[in-house]
This record gives structure tokens, sequence and C-alpha cells, in this order.
């Protein structure tokens, strides 16, 4: 890294920090995709229950409502 320009450095550190997802932003984002009516993002919130593991009862904590949580059935714990 020493060898780098500084704009090789900047756009190296924002994309690696563009890539770090959190568990609770990873909740967040769930929350998001399953509450905007317009646009049910099913297979990405998916995706994400089964890449952190979210369990039920972390969703419901952050909003989202039952029949969401039923209809993805053996996906969440």
């Amino acid at each position: 890294m020493a060898n780098m320009g500084k704009a090789k450095k900047r756009i190296l550190h924002k994309t690696n920090s563009s890539l770090f997802m959190t568990r609770e932003s990873a909740v967040s984002k769930v929350y998001d995709m399953l509450s905007d009516s317009k646009n049910k993002n099913r297979m990405e919130a998916d995706n994400l229950i089964t890449l952190f593991g979210l369990t039920a009862e972390e969703l419901s904590e952050a909003g989202v409502c039952y029949e969401d949580l039923l209809s993805f059935g053996e996906t969440i714990a």
C-alpha cells in the first residue's frame, strides 16, 4: 500500500468498506426490502436471512410483519 497513490488508496478503501455489512444492517435491509410494497425483493431478503442466520425474533423486533415471517417458513430459525 505504500507504493499506491492517494486516489488508488481512496478507491480501494471505498470498495472495501462498501462490501462490509453488519448483522444489524442486514436486519434493517431485510425490513426495508419486505416493507416496500412496490418492490418485494423476496429472493434477496431470503439470501440475507440465510447468510446471517437471522431469527424470526430478530426480524419481528425490527418490525417485519407476522405474515411475511410466516411466508418464509423453514428459512427462518
